[in-house]
């Protein structure tokens, strides 16, 4: 065994650092919020309400023209569509990415 043959195999604890290391938080002061109702929700909740109604409603839309069978997939296809719509309606009303 070469004395630098742990530099190239990666760790349990490098690989968990590296995972973590991106679980840091926002920079910022507080994450992003918006108020309603006098209480505050965070942005990345409303991206999701967001994104559940948008992927339903595309669900309903494949039912009502038929085309619900023919995909394959459907659950998928909802989902990464709702993503994408709420993603693009996101970054239209606010400005930014959630």
């Amino acid at each position: 065994m070469r004395s630098y043959d742990f530099i190239l195999r990666p760790t349990a604890c490098t690989i968990t650092c590296l995972i973590l290391s991106g679980l840091s938080g926002c920079g910022g002061p507080s994450a992003p919020s918006h108020v309603f109702f006098g209480a505050y929700f965070p942005s990345w909740l409303l991206f999701a309400v967001l994104w559940v109604l948008l992927a339903v409603a595309v669900r309903l839309l494949m039912v009502l023209t038929g085309s619900g069978t023919s995909w394959p997939w459907p659950l998928a296809l909802c989902l990464a569509s709702g993503f994408l719509l709420a993603l693009a309606s996101w970054f239209l009303i606010a400005g930014a990415l959630p």
